[in-house]
């Protein structure tokens, strides 16, 4: 099988950001109970995780929505201290993995074709990339508010392909995520390969189309992925 390009999902996949979302969240919730927040840092913590559930991690009301929620009146100041506490953490917490770069840079002088398809808002997904250092290494990147979507989609990938040139069964997706992107990825007919990172490490298929072809705990092991690929 001729591989020519191998397209990346962004969280979990090119950095941890199940570990910078933990602590950003614990981190603004003790500087918010610091502040005044009248709750313990577990309650306070759960009630954060329940609201970034039921709202989306894009919701800009976050911690006005979680003072509501626990009975408490707004107060600036304690939302303040927590967007300061979750920023400052996050940005500490947003670098790629050890084997991310040395990766991305072997697969370019190999030849290969790089890509991102990722679900998310377009600035803030270009921005990590940007804070990773790795924008440069992609030949294309789509998100999917560019194409009016929320989650992942089989059209992302589809015009991932397009402006690589390159056909599904040429392309391989590596992502963590099993009911989102390895799901969508199967459904287009790319080599899907699940890698066990982050909170989605324990994730199991709810469709028998989630199941990934391959899986691998490091991003190093594409390259045998790829040898083996070769050969068939």
């Amino acid at each position: 099988m001729d591989i020519k390009a191998v397209l990346f999902d962004i969280e979990d996949t090119l950095y941890d950001s199940s570990l910078q979302m933990r602590m950003a969240r614990l981190n603004a919730i003790k500087a918010m109970i610091e502040a005044g927040l009248p709750v313990d840092l577990e309650m306070g913590y759960k009630t954060l995780e329940d609201i970034v559930n039921e709202y989306g991690r894009d919701y800009s009301k976050h911690f006005d929505k979680m003072l509501e929620r626990l009975g408490l009146r707004w107060n600036p100041n304690v939302i303040a201290a927590g967007v300061v506490a979750y920023r400052e953490t996050s940005q500490a917490f947003l670098r790629p993995f050890p084997d991310t770069i040395p990766t991305l840079i072997r697969l370019r002088d190999l030849g290969y074709k790089l890509g991102v398809v990722s679900e998310g808002r377009a600035v803030k997904q270009w921005q990590k990339l940007i804070q990773l250092g790795v924008n440069h290494f992609f030949h294309s990147v789509v998100i999917s508010e560019e194409l009016g979507l929320e989650e992942l989609d089989a059209k992302l990938f589809e015009k991932s392909l397009s402006e690589l040139g390159v056909k599904p069964d040429e392309t391989v997706y590596v992502s963590s995520k099993l009911n989102k992107g390895i799901l969508q990825a199967n459904r287009v007919g790319l080599v899907s390969v699940r890698i066990r990172r982050g909170d989605s490490r324990i994730e199991e298929p709810k469709f028998p189309e989630a199941k990934p072809r391959y899986e691998i705990d490091n991003l190093s092991e594409i390259f045998k992925i790829l040898d083996e690929l070769k050969k068939e």
